[in-house]
C-alpha cells in the first residue's frame, strides 16, 4: 500500500510550521493551559510550570527534563513521571484521561506508570536506526500503550518528544485523530480502510527531502493547516477559519475528494 501526502504536499509548509500555536513562544494557549491543569493533579509539576507563559516554554522545559540524564537508568521514577506529565500537559485537554478517568490511574498507579514508562525510555535509548519498524518501533509504541488511558494519539506524542531530544534517536512523529483524518482524505483514491502509524511516518519520510524539512516539522505544519480548516471532533470544514490563506483551496479539495461519490449523487438528487 503506497501511502503519500497526496495534495497535502502542496500546502505552504513554512507558513503553517510557523503558525502552529502549540510551539508558540508568545502564547500559552487555552488548550495547553487546560492540559497543564489536568496534569498538575498528579502532584509533580505544579512548581515547574508555575511561571510558564507560553507553549514554547513548556516544550523547552520538556527538552530540559529529558536531557537531565545521560542514560535511561539514571532517571529516578519521579523524573520520568514529571516528563510524562509535562508531555501529557502539552497535549491539551485530551491528555486528561490518565488523571480523571477510571480511578485516575496516573495518580493511583504511579509505580505502574514509572515502571512501564522506564521500559519504554530504555528502548528509546537503544533505538539508533529504524531498519525494521516491526522490531524497532512497534514494541516501544506497544509498551507505551500498556499505560492505562494512553492510546495512540498520546503514545506517539511521547515517542515524538523523546526522539527529538535524545541524541542519535531517529525521528518519530505524532499520529493523532487529526493526522489520521487528513492522511486518509489525501489517499482516498487508494481505497484505504486503515492507515497505520508506520504508513504515516513513511509518507512523511518520502517527502522530507523534497520539502527540505524534518519529519516532525512536516507533521507540525500539517497539524496547523488542519487545525485552521477542520473541526476538532470530525473532518468537517470550519465556517470561519482563523487564518485566511490560499491553502483554503486544498482544504476544500480534501473534503470533496473524501466524500464518497454515492453520497454526492444522493445530495444532487435530493436538491
Amino acid at each position: 500500500m503506497n501511502i503519500t501526502l497526496g495534495i497535502v504536499k502542496n500546502i505552504d509548509f513554512q507558513f503553517w510550521l510557523n503558525s502552529n500555536e502549540y510551539y508558540s513562544s508568545d502564547t500559552l494557549s487555552t488548550n495547553v493551559n487546560t492540559g497543564i491543569n489536568h496534569a498538575k493533579k498528579a502532584g509533580l509539576i505544579e512548581k515547574l510550570v508555575k511561571n510558564i507563559s507560553s507553549n514554547g516554554e513548556l516544550v523547552n522545559l520538556i527538552d530540559q527534563r529529558i536531557n537531565l540524564q545521560e542514560s535511561a537508568s539514571a532517571y529516578s521514577d519521579e523524573e520520568l513521571l514529571i516528563i510524562f506529565d509535562l508531555i501529557q500537559a502539552w497535549g491539551g485537554p485530551t491528555g486528561r484521561n490518565p488523571y480523571v478517568f477510571q480511578n485516575k490511574p496516573r495518580i493511583t498507579k504511579s509505580k505502574l506508570f514509572a515502571s512501564v514508562y522506564r521500559a519504554s525510555v530504555e528502548m528509546l535509548y537503544q533505538l539508533k536506526d529504524i531498519e525494521d519498524y516491526a522490531n524497532d518501533v512497534a514494541p516501544i509504541k506497544k509498551k507505551l500503550e500498556e499505560l492505562p488511558q494512553v492510546s495512540e494519539s498520546f503514545s506517539t506524542k511521547h515517542l515524538s518528544f523523546w526522539s527529538r531530544f535524545l541524541k542519535n534517536c531517529p525521528e518519530l512523529v505524532i499520529y493523532d485523530t487529526r493526522m489520521r483524518d487528513i492522511i486518509k482524505a489525501a489517499n482516498k483514491n487508494n481505497e484505504v480502510a486503515n492507515i497505520t502509524y508506520k504508513d504515516f511516518r513513511l509518507a512523511l519520510l518520502n517527502e522530507a527531502q523534497n520539502l527540505n524539512l524534518e519529519i516532525n516539522d512536516i507533521e507540525r505544519a500539517i497539524f496547523a493547516f488542519s487545525s485552521n480548516y477542520f473541526k476538532n471532533d470530525n473532518f468537517v470544514l470550519r465556517t470561519n477559519p482563523k487564518i485566511n490563506h490560499p491553502d483554503k483551496a486544498i482544504a476544500h479539495k480534501l473534503i470533496n475528494d473524501s466524500t464518497p461519490k454515492k453520497c454526492l449523487l444522493q445530495k444532487l438528487f435530493s436538491n
